[in-house]
Formats: C-alpha cells, sequence, structure tokens
C-alpha cells in the first residue's frame, strides 16, 4: 500500500517526538500565541501546545481549547495528507468535543511542518523573490530563464508560443463545445450571472470531442516547457477532468466560475497530485478586465494560511496579463485565485477563454480511476478516499 495505515498512538510516541526536533521550529513562530490544539481519536488524545519557539506535544486533552474527533481511517488521511482540513470538513468526517472548525484550520499549516518538514509561507519566503521582476515574461527559447523563475515563484508567463491561426481555430472549436453544453452533460461547469442566465463556465474533457483541442494540449511545444520545471509528471487527459477550458464571464454571482484563493490540493491529495503543473493557453489575450489569474510567488513550497485582505496588502501578489498565443505555467500547489472581471455585462464581448493542459504526478494514475477527480471521494459525505 503507498498510504498504509497510520496508527494513531504509535505515530505521536514513536514519531512525532523525532518530528519535532526536526522540524518543530518551523512551525512554532506560527502558533507561538494560539490555543492549544488537540486530536482525538476513539478513546486516545495528543494536544499540541505551542512552547518556546516549537511546538510541545503531550498525550491527553484535558488542556486543549479545542479538541477535532476522527475516525482512524480519516486521522490516516488526514496525515499522509489525503484530506485536508477542508478535505475533513466538505466530506462531513470531523467533530469538535471542544472548539470549532477554525482552531484545527489555523493549526494546520504547523502540523504540516512538522509531519512533512514543508515550512510556513512567511517573510522569509517573500525575501526570497524580492530581486525577480515578478511581472516579466519569457520568449519560449528562454530555457535558463523559465526553469529558474519558475522553480523560485510557482509560476511563469511565457510569450507567443502559439500562432494566430492556431488560437482562431481553437476558439472557433470551444464555441462549437459551448454551443453543444448542457447543464446536466457532466461535461461542463454552469454558473448564473446578475440577469439570472445560466453560462457555460468550464468544459472538461474537451479533447474527448475535439481531436483539435487534444492535440493542441499535447503539443510539444508544451511539453518541451514542462520539462523545464523538473517536476516527474504526466499529461491527463482521461481523469482528473482532462483537457478543461476556463470561460471567465462577467457579473457571475453564483457558481464555480470565479475562484478564491486557493490550492489544486486544497481539499487533499498533495501527494498524490503534486507536483502539478497547470499549462494555461491564452485562446484570448488576458487582463483585469476579463479576470487574468494572480499568484502569490513563492507560496508553491510552502504550507500556507488562506490569505486575508490585510495579507494581500502586504504581499507580493502578482497578476498575470497576456498576449492571445502566450502560455501560463503555474505549480498546482502554488496559492492562486481567479477573481471575477473588471469588466461588467455591455463592456465585455463574451467571457474569456483559457484551454488549460494539465500535467500530475504519477502517482495519481495509480489512484484516480478515468473518468474521476481526486475530489469525488473527498467530497462524498461520509465516504473514504479510495486508494
Amino acid at each position: 500500500m503507498r498510504f498504509p495505515p497510520v496508527d494513531f498512538v504509535e505515530f505521536h510516541r514513536a514519531f512525532v517526538p523525532k518530528l519535532l526536533a526536526d522540524h518543530g521550529a518551523l512551525a512554532g513562530p506560527d502558533v507561538a500565541t494560539v490555543e492549544p490544539l488537540a486530536i482525538r481519536v476513539r478513546d486516545d488524545a495528543f494536544t499540541y501546545f505551542p512552547a518556546a519557539g516549537t511546538v510541545e506535544v503531550v498525550e491527553g486533552d484535558a488542556d486543549a481549547a479545542a479538541v477535532a474527533v476522527l475516525e482512524p481511517d480519516v486521522w490516516s488521511e488526514f496525515a499522509h495528507e489525503l484530506r485536508s482540513c477542508f478535505g475533513l470538513m466538505i466530506g462531513d468526517v470531523v467533530s469538535f468535543d471542544r472548539g470549532d472548525f477554525a482552531s484545527l484550520m489555523r493549526w494546520e499549516p504547523a502540523l504540516r511542518a512538522i509531519w512533512h518538514g514543508r515550512p510556513i509561507y512567511d517573510e522569509a519566503a517573500v525575501q526570497a523573490v524580492a530581486d525577480l521582476d515578478l511581472g516579466r515574461s519569457f520568449a519560449p527559447d528562454d530555457a535558463d530563464g523559465i526553469r529558474d523563475f519558475i522553480a523560485r515563484t510557482g509560476f511563469v508567463h511565457v510569450r507567443g508560443v502559439f500562432t494566430e491561426p492556431e488560437m482562431e481555430a481553437a476558439a472557433d472549436e470551444i464555441e462549437r463545445l459551448k454551443a453543444m453544453a448542457t447543464y446536466d452533460d457532466n461535461r461542463s461547469w454552469w454558473a448564473k450571472n446578475t440577469d439570472g442566465d445560466d453560462v457555460c463556465c468550464r468544459l472538461i474533457y474537451a479533447g474527448e470531442r475535439s481531436p483539435l483541442l487534444r492535440d493542441l494540449a499535447a503539443d510539444s511545444r508544451i511539453a518541451a516547457l514542462v520539462a523545464l520545471t523538473g517536476a516527474d509528471v504526466q499529461q491527463r487527459q482521461d481523469r482528473l477532468d482532462g483537457e478543461s477550458v476556463v470561460i471567465k464571464n462577467p457579473d457571475v454571482v453564483e457558481g464555480l466560475s470565479d475562484l478564491p484563493w486557493h490550492r489544486d490540493c486544497g481539499m487533499g491529495g498533495h501527494p498524490v497530485i503534486c507536483p502539478g503543473v497547470n499549462v494555461g493557453i491564452q485562446v484570448d489575450r488576458a487582463t483585469e478586465e476579463n479576470g487574468r489569474l494572480r499568484f502569490l510567488p513563492g507560496s508553491h513550497t510552502s504550507s500556507n494560511h488562506m490569505p486575508s485582505k490585510r495579507d494581500l496588502e502586504r504581499l507580493p501578489v502578482q497578476g498575470v496579463e497576456t498576449a492571445r498565443g502566450d502560455i501560463t505555467m503555474h505549480f498546482g500547489h502554488v496559492l492562486h485565485e481567479a477573481p471575477p472581471p473588471a469588466g461588467h455585462l455591455g463592456s465585455l464581448e463574451r467571457g474569456r477563454r483559457t484551454q488549460y493542459s494539465t500535467w500530475v504526478n504519477p502517482i495519481a494514475f495509480e489512484i484516480v480511476e478515468p473518468g474521476h477527480g481526486y475530489n469525488d471521494s473527498v467530497l462524498a459525505k461520509r465516504g473514504r478516499v479510495n486508494l
């Protein structure tokens, strides 16, 4: 078994002391003023306390401000990061004897730092990219520049990868598929705008119905750019939504069209789908007016809190504006958002269109069945992650 059961008591008695010695300092400053959290599995519990620049773990939960209660199999999934705290909540597989979900959410980056040795995004991570021009773009043949930039920031913008005729043909195909899409076809996502209209905001498994889009996603130019990331990844075509097309419609008030700050492994599955590389083929130019992507540079190697409005005022948030035929490339673990278009109904002729060629950890092909996504099992109420 790639992810064997983790015995709750043995893990805390035999392994956590060494993990704290190695990684406790990564977590300590982040939780220095946070109330202690306990995790309980059946009759056993362990409490995590902030303590002088590190974290201490004590058996029992008498002094914990919050107590998260998990079943043994769910504990294993949480320990392996097959579920995140959000995956626990959405799957309805966590309860609290004391406190609430906010306590677990507040502690999770520290827990990941201790258990996995992944540092928490902080001022040091910000300074690590301070010397870069974060708005820089690259020519496709600038291999060294692309390789260094994405390694440090988690994203990159490459100019002029595809031609105008190629993008015009892709646009025609997208419009053809969008015209065929229906609300219940399991091959599209829908949203609602301020006029009450249902609008298609995403096409999934587009390559099943369009050889042109399938071939575009598998183009050798993309494969060469993905290779520059150094990640051991394979292209997804028959699972995890396959070739998808994001359509950014203005004035959406309901549905998953505009996405807040997130990681692609935000529900869980980091060791399954990461490293993941998302290549956005810019069928239309991307601007603030039509809803371009924004990234938190350097967050792809970290554990992260969801940034608050105050955080975003001091952090080096970078929006990426592109021309038609450019590509964006980013790691799935980097914190990113897809904000709503700044333009309104009537000011935009149509929604911006971006086709995604997505590459994931080869382990995902052992675990996620064709036609399914990783979150399918996470989202199932009281369901187990299917391994």
